[in-house]
């Protein structure tokens, strides 16, 4: 895979065969979409880092990027995808929805595997996002998950601003209430 713009536009990216990259029109429509919205700062969390391409093409457009990730194997790829970029990561390796900070975000991007309930992810992105912030759920399009669903069950102050299916995938752009 590639990275799709800013200043390492075509740069490769290892993938780990264990994860299901962000596909290159996603990936370049997402950062479109963030254009749409005065956000106060610069401020990205990836939660489900997977190969690290989602915050590797923020760090392309000038974010400053935190990396989740579960797997130490696929921790290492993300690593040495940084390394080959002469980047260093901010990355933890844990479980994301046990992560512990007081930081928060402007950018939330999660893209669990598909088969997780979405609910334990929106209420931990909720926890970790800026008011006003945005938080964008990947998901499986054959699946029937009905995120404004979810969010009325949960009781938060994020609302579902609206939902593009690109492909194998539907993503759900969520935003803080002020």
């Amino acid at each position: 895979m590639y990275l799709t713009g800013g200043q390492y536009k075509g740069r490769k990216i290892e993938v780990p065969n264990n994860v299901k990259p962000t596909l290159s029109k996603t990936r370049e429509s997402v950062f479109n979409i963030l254009l749409q919205y005065d956000l106060s700062g610069n401020k990205f969390l990836n939660m489900f880092s997977g190969s690290a391409i989602m915050g590797l093409e923020a760090i392309s457009r000038g974010y400053e990027v935190v990396e989740i990730e579960i797997s130490p194997k696929t921790a290492l790829i993300i690593k040495n995808n940084y390394k080959n970029l002469n980047l260093k990561p901010n990355i933890t390796i844990c479980d994301c929805l046990k992560y512990k900070t007081d930081e928060k975000f402007d950018i939330i991007y999660a893209d669990p595997p598909w088969e997780m309930d979405y609910a334990p992810i929106i209420l931990k992105a909720n926890e970790m996002i800026k008011k006003d912030g945005v938080i964008i759920l990947e998901y499986d399009k054959t699946k029937n998950i009905d995120i404004q669903n979810i969010l009325n069950g949960l009781n938060i102050d994020i609302n579902l601003v609206k939902s593009k299916k690109y492909g194998r995938c539907l993503l759900a752009i969520l935003r803080k209430a002020l």
